[in-house]
């Protein structure tokens, strides 16, 4: 617990004197750029007086000349004047000018490198904070979640986050150019999860580090017991590599329990998309479950809304689909439409018999 204590101290310190050098360097940056200001406001008040030029043809003047650029349409001609433009401009203010540009510059290269590497904090609102990515091919799944997630209407431009160890020198261009930043670290610590503003997401994603590995069920645990922390506004859907853990995960907070389908990101997606609809999905991953099933009985010209009813009314199952005659597999077509084809899919319970003749009687039964 000391231990804890103390790595939470750290990195609070370490996260506060980041905080603070940046201040300090925009701070210095604007102070410089005040004593510039100061600089080329003298030297437009000495060329006004010693040089006696409207404030238009001084500024002009002094501007040019701290910049470097010198057309020669105007120039300082008395002493007192050229002075001035010594003293103000190229001793001091060149100088003052060049450091500041070379300062921002490298205020602004730092600053996007740590944004790149995850060490930059993010103040976001509404986002999804996906915790940890699979250790193996970590970066291939999440390509294929983000590219679900931006592709889903209700999710196209929810802010993602990810916060994982795996990306130590920053995210593939490829899922950084999705609209995903990153945060470099391990969540498994209750340290960082305010960093990543876990009260303020819309989603919190704990997937498996390893789907081979029972012990990832123990690190989400441990992650659900370190969330009960926060008031978390939105809903939190968990990875489950052994299924008996499922009601753990529940009890523990978890909103949605879902296998880790690496194939399969549209699993998680429609989570989120649709809360509820994971546990229909999943069932046609388990033979155990209600599953589709195959029958080939050929049947020609009948509304599809015709045929669903007395597939539903004789207690057959639900019709998925069907083969038309050209071989091509048609969904969930309109109940209006007149299809013909050589099979009919029909999701069915795990007790059902399978009866392909009770099946071809019943759709080429007239009414």
């Amino acid at each position: 617990m000391l231990r804890l204590k103390s790595e939470i101290l750290r990195r609070r310190q370490q996260q506060r004197f980041r905080t603070e050098t940046d201040r300090a360097r925009r701070r210095h940056i604007f102070e410089l750029f005040v004593i510039l200001s100061c600089l080329i406001v003298a030297n437009i008040i000495a060329m006004l007086v010693f040089e006696d030029l409207g404030l238009e043809d001084a500024t002009w003047l002094t501007l040019t000349s701290i910049t470097t650029v010198g057309y020669g349409d105007l120039s300082p001609a008395s002493v007192l004047g050229r002075f001035a433009t010594i003293v103000f401009i190229y001793i001091f203010g060149i100088f003052l000018l060049a450091q500041i540009v070379g300062e921002w510059i490298d205020y602004r290269l730092d600053r996007r490198d740590r944004m790149r590497k995850g060490t930059w904090r993010w103040h976001m609102k509404d986002h999804i904070v996906v915790l940890n990515t699979p250790d193996r091919h970590g970066d291939r799944y999440l390509r294929l979640l983000v590219e679900q997630i931006r592709d889903t209407p209700t999710l196209r431009e929810c802010p993602i986050q990810v916060f994982t160890p795996h990306f130590p020198d920053g995210l593939p261009p490829d899922i950084a150019n999705l609209g995903v930043v990153l945060r470099t670290g391990r969540p498994e610590g209750r340290v960082e999860l305010e960093e990543v503003d876990i009260e303020d997401a819309r989603f919190v994603i704990l997937l498996a580090v390893d789907t081979n590995d029972p012990r990832s069920d123990s690190v989400n645990l441990d992650m659900l017991d370190q969330l009960e922390s926060y008031e978390l506004s939105g809903n939190v859907i968990v990875e489950c590599v052994v299924e008996a853990n499922r009601d753990r995960l529940k009890k523990n907070g978890a909103t949605s329990v879902i296998r880790p389908i690496r194939a399969y990101p549209e699993l998680l997606v429609r989570t989120m998309a649709a809360p509820g609809t994971e546990a229909i999905i999943e069932d046609l991953f388990v033979y155990a479950g209600n599953h589709p099933r195959r029958y080939d009985v050929p049947f020609k010209d009948q509304a599809w809304g015709d045929l669903a009813s007395k597939l539903l009314q004789k207690g057959l199952g639900t019709p998925l689909g069907y083969l038309n005659i050209y071989d091509q597999m048609i969904t969930n077509p309109p109940p209006d439409a007149v299809v013909s084809g050589k099979a009919i899919f029909i999701m069915v319970s795990q007790s059902a018999v399978y009866q392909p003749e009770l099946v071809e009687s019943c759709i080429t039964t007239p009414g």
